[in-house]
């Protein structure tokens, strides 16, 4: 697998039962363990369980704000 697996990542993961969400508690000797999110158990899993990982992508650009405009000498109100 290419993408390391750190703790709090989302993976997709399977086992004897099916497959599952789960999010990443840790890793230790090629398995990780791992918190199903259904609330089953799980046990320790091996790399090659992993379907897909997701990764937290963070909080978006924002676009720069414009300077606030300041009132000039020129400004002239018509009525």
């Amino acid at each position: 697998m290419s993408v390391s697996i750190s703790p709090g990542d989302l993976v997709l993961a399977q086992d004897s039962a099916g497959r599952f969400h789960a999010v990443v508690q840790g890793s230790r000797l090629g398995r990780i363990t791992v918190v199903r999110c259904d609330g089953r158990p799980a046990r320790p899993l091996a790399l090659r369980d992993v379907l897909q990982v997701y990764k937290p992508a963070g909080q978006p650009d924002a676009p720069p704000r414009p300077e606030p405009l300041k009132p000039t000498a020129q400004l002239h109100l018509d009525l």
